[in-house]
C-alpha cells in the first residue's frame, strides 16, 4: 500500500444534513449511489488522475519527504515570480460558497483587498460566506434549491455519487493526465490529493489539499520548563506522570483538555489503527480492537488521576482559549495548522513558548506509529454549465488561487497589498495589520490552495521545529485503508452511531457506567450502521482488487 492513502470522510457532514438531502427529490431514484454500475472501485481506480508536474521556481530551505514532510522555508522567499502571466477573466461574474471561520469581512465596495482581487482575477467574484456551524444546513438547502453556485465547497452526504453526477461537471477532459498542464498550479497538487475527487469513474472536483501528518500534539513548553519535564514522556506511565507533574486544580491548570483529544493521542500510543484495519480483505474498525479497549482503560485511569479539565467532556470546551491562557498544556491531537493561530494569539505573552510533543508506544522506547491525516480539507465542485468555456474560466480561476507558496499570487492572495493589508520587516516578511487581518479572510482558500507549506512570519526558528517534528512522527506512520472508497452508510449514519457510541464511552470514562457496557456500545454501534459500512467497504477493496492507493 501507498504511504499516502487518505480517507474520504464525511468532512462536515451531519445526520441532519443527509436527511435534509434524502428528501428533497434532488436525486430521485437513487439510493446507494449513482447505480450500481457506476461508482464501483474497479472504475475509479482505473480513472487517469492529473499528471503531477511540481513547481520548482522556488527552493525551500527544508525539502519535504516522500514520507509526507511540508517543505518548510525560514522566510519569505525574495523573488517572488509572477506564475500566471494573464488575468483569468474578463470581466465576469463568478459565484462561489465555501465556510468561513472568522467574522464575515466587508464586501469589495468597502475592502480594498477584495477589490483588488477581483481586478488581478479578472472577473467579480460574488461569494457566499457561511459561518462554519451552520455550514451543513445550508450546504443542504443550497443542494435542495435550483440555484447553485458556480463552484461550490462541498460535503459527503447521502447519495453523495449521484448528487455529483446530477448536479456537477465532470471534469476529466480538463484535468486527467496532461490536460492538467493547461493549469500549471493545479497541476502542482501531488497526485494523492486528488483521489478524494474521483467518483462514478472520473473527476468531479479540485482538492483543497493538507499534509499528511494531519495533526500536532501541541503543548506549552514553557509550562514544561518551569516544572522541569521533558517534552517527550516515552510511554504511558511517563506521560501519566508527567500529566500528573503539570496539574494543579489550585492554580486552574491542568494537562489535558478536551477528552476527544487525549483518546487520539492514547489510540497511537497503543497501536489501534486509524480508522478501519485490513487484513486479508477483512476490515476491523478502531472500535473493535483491544488496543482501542486499552486506550480507553487508560484515558479513564488519566480521568480518575484529575489531570483532565473538569469540563473535558463539553462540546463547547474552548480548548484553544484555555492552552493559550495556561490554563491547559497539552493539546493532545490539534489540527497541524494550529500553529500559526496558537503564534499570532500569543503574541504579546512573552513568555510564550509553544512545542511539540512525540507519541511513543505505551509500554515505552520506541515511536508510535502516527495516523496520517486525510490529506484534504475538501473539494470544490463545479456546477453544470451550458458552455465548456465557463468551466475553463472557473479553472483559470482555481488556478490562480492555488498559486504556489513565494510566488506574487501567493503573496496577494494571502497577505494582500503592502502597506495597507501588511507590512514587510526587516527580513522580507509579511505581517497582516489591522485592516489586513480584518479583510483577507475571504475564504477563496476553500476553493482552491497550494499544497501546505511551513512558514511562519517573523519566526524563522519556527520552520527547523515543525519540519523537525513531522520528519520524526511521519518516520512510521499508518493510513486508513477505505481511502478513496465510499460508503452510503457511512454518509447516512456514522453520525448518529458514533455520537452515541462516544456518548457512552465518555460514561465509562468518568466511572457512571462499568468497563464492560462498552462491549454493549460496540455491538450497538454494529447494528445501527457498522457493519453496514464493512460490508461495503470491503466489497469495493474485493472490487479493487485490494487498497486503493
Amino acid at each position: 500500500m501507498s504511504a499516502f492513502t487518505f480517507q474520504r470522510r464525511s468532512l462536515l457532514a451531519g445526520a441532519g444534513g443527509a436527511a435534509l438531502l434524502a428528501g428533497t427529490g434532488a436525486l430521485s431514484g437513487c439510493s446507494t449511489g449513482a447505480g450500481p454500475d457506476t461508482n464501483t472501485a474497479a472504475k475509479n481506480t482505473a480513472v487517469t488522475l492529473p499528471t503531477y508536474v511540481q513547481f520548482t521556481g522556488i527552493k525551500p530551505d527544508l525539502p519535504g519527504s516522500d514520507k509526507g514532510v511540508d517543505p518548510a522555508f525560514r522566510n519569505f522567499p525574495k523573488d517572488r515570480p509572477k506564475v500566471v502571466p494573464e488575468k483569468p477573466g474578463n470581466g465576469e461574474t463568478l459565484t462561489g460558497m465555501g465556510n468561513i471561520y472568522y467574522a464575515v469581512p466587508p464586501g469589495p465596495d468597502r475592502n480594498s483587498y477584495w477589490a483588488g482581487l477581483n481586478e488581478r482575477l479578472g472577473i467579480d467574484l460574488d461569494l457566499q460566506m457561511v459561518g462554519n456551524a451552520d455550514y451543513t444546513q445550508k450546504f443542504a438547502t443550497t443542494i435542495a434549491g435550483n440555484d447553485l453556485p458556480d463552484m461550490l465547497q462541498m460535503q459527503v452526504v447521502a447519495n453523495f455519487p449521484a448528487l455529483l453526477e446530477k448536479r456537477f461537471t465532470r471534469l476529466d477532459e480538463f484535468l486527467s493526465g496532461d490536460a492538467i498542464k493547461e493549469y500549471p498550479n493545479l497541476a502542482n497538487i501531488p497526485t494523492r490529493h486528488w483521489k478524494p475527487a474521483v467518483y462514478n469513474g472520473g473527476i468531479y472536483g479540485i482538492p483543497i489539499p493538507r499534509g499528511a501528518v494531519g495533526a500536532y500534539s501541541f503543548i506549552r513548553e514553557d509550562l514544561f520548563d518551569a516544572a522541569g519535564l521533558s517534552p517527550e514522556p516515552k510511554s504511558f506511565a511517563e506521560l501519566t506522570e508527567t500529566a500528573k507533574a503539570l496539574t494543579d486544580p489550585k492554580k486552574r491548570r491542568w494537562a489535558f483538555g478536551m477528552w476527544g483529544q487525549v483518546r487520539n493521542y492514547l489510540t497511537m500510543m497503543n497501536g489501534a489503527p486509524t480508522g478501519w484495519r485490513e487484513e486479508g480483505g477483512k476490515l476491523t474498525h478502531q472500535y473493535e480492537t483491544e488496543e482501542y479497549k486499552q486506550a480507553i482503560t487508560d484515558l479513564t485511569e488519566l480521568w480518575k488521576a484529575g489531570v483532565l479539565h473538569p469540563d473535558a467532556f463539553s462540546d463547547q470546551l474552548p480548548f484553544k482559549n484555555l492552552f493559550n491562557a495556561g490554563t491547559v498544556a497539552i493539546n493532545a491531537t490539534d489540527g497541524y495548522p494550529g500553529w500559526t493561530q496558537y503564534i499570532l494569539d500569543n503574541a504579546s505573552n512573552p513568555n510564550f513558548k509553544l512545542g511539540l510533543m512525540p507519541v511513543y508506544q505505551r509500554e515505552g522506547g520506541e515511536l508510535a506509529a502516527w495516523h496520517q491525516g486525510s490529506g484534504y480539507y475538501s473539494i470544490t465542485a463545479l456546477k453544470k454549465q451550458d458552455s465548456p468555456d465557463k468551466i475553463k474560466l472557473i479553472l483559470r480561476v482555481l488556478n490562480w488561487l492555488a498559486a504556489p507558496f513565494g510566488t506574487e499570487e501567493y503573496l496577494y492572495r494571502l497577505y494582500g497589498e503592502e502597506g495597507v493589508d501588511h507590512t514587510v520587516n526587516a527580513d522580507g516578511d509579511p505581517v497582516l495589520t489591522k485592516t489586513g487581518t480584518a479583510n483577507t479572510v475571504i475564504p477563496i482558500r476553500y476553493m482552491a490552495d497550494s499544497p501546505y507549506t511551513i512558514y511562519q512570519p517573523g519566526r524563522p526558528e519556527d520552520a527547523d521545529t515543525q519540519h523537525a517534528y513531522q520528519t520524526k512522527v511521519l518516520e512510521k506512520s499508518i493510513t486508513n485503508p477505505t481511502v478513496g472508497l465510499f460508503s452510503n452508510t457511512h454518509a447516512t449514519k456514522n453520525a448518529t452511531i458514533d455520537k452515541t457510541f462516544n456518548d457512552g464511552v465518555q460514561q465509562i470514562i468518568q466511572g457512571r457506567d462499568p468497563f464492560s457496557k462498552l462491549d454493549e456500545l460496540i455491538k450497538a454501534w454494529r447494528t445501527g450502521g457498522g457493519d453496514g459500512m464493512r460490508a461495503e467497504y470491503e466489497e469495493q477493496l474485493q472490487q479493487a482488487g485490494g487498497q486503493p492507493g
